[in-house]
């Protein structure tokens, strides 16, 4: 078997990528849980994900690797890259909060704890679930008040408060950003206060805000694209 591993691992250095699968591959099937099967198994996963981008096989091949591992520090970061690909190459939000929800239950107190959280919380936003969302973010601001993604938290629980129609709350939670994040973040929160006064149909505040950050929005174009929109919505108005 090491034999045949040190094979894989040539053809995959010279870039036969399938070669290599198949040569790991026998040995996972001739000796599936020892430490050099549960090995090919994660490069198999690695292969189809890293180098051939076949996410649907990899996630496969990762969820066999999860099956049969004993090693929680490799689990663990399995499951993460589980997550990062349902929710990044599937806009599967049911499968990544599951595999959020698990790691976050796994590894509160671990580095990337507060990522892990956000993740969750982004997850449930981008399924619509906007009060789950709010309560993940409550979640990683009280476990990490200080924490680098906070601000991004509180920009993100008043997008969801605006996803539910509440967009005087959100506004003011739009202002506490404004008030006291740091330049980024504060340009965030003034674009979306602007959406939400355009969405209340106040035009023209809504055109005030972004005449003032069109010049420090990260991409000014998009804030262009929307004073126009509210130009011709004003001149509709008039006729």
């Amino acid at each position: 078997p090491d034999t045949k591993y040190l094979l894989a691992e040539k053809l995959l250095e010279d870039k036969k990528y399938d070669a290599a699968i198949s040569e790991f591959q026998d040995i996972v099937d001739k000796s599936p849980s020892s430490s050099l099967g549960l090995d090919a198994q994660l490069k198999i996963a690695q292969i189809q994900h890293l180098y051939l981008g076949r996410s649907k096989e990899a996630i496969l091949a990762y969820q066999e690797f999860l099956r049969r591992s004993k090693d929680q520090a490799k689990n663990r970061e399995v499951e993460k890259t589980l997550g990062d690909l349902q929710f990044q190459n599937f806009e599967n939000y049911d499968e990544a909060i599951a595999s959020y929800s698990k790691l976050v239950k796994d590894n509160s107190k671990s580095k990337d704890a507060e990522e892990l959280i956000f993740r969750l919380g982004r997850a449930f936003f981008l399924k619509a679930q906007f009060s789950d969302a709010i309560k993940i973010f409550q979640l990683q601001k009280t476990q990490f008040p200080e924490g680098e993604l906070r601000w991004k938290a509180e920009i993100e629980i008043g997008n969801a408060l605006s996803g539910q129609g509440k967009c005087l709350d959100a506004i003011k939670q739009f202002d506490l950003v404004i008030a006291k994040a740091a330049p980024p973040q504060k340009a965030l929160a003034n674009f979306a206060k602007a959406s939400c006064y355009e969405e209340l149909d106040d035009l023209d505040k809504a055109y005030e805000l972004f005449s003032e950050i069109k010049d420090n929005y990260p991409t000014p174009s998009v804030v262009e694209l929307k004073m126009q929109k509210i130009k011709r919505r004003k001149i509709l108005r008039k006729r």
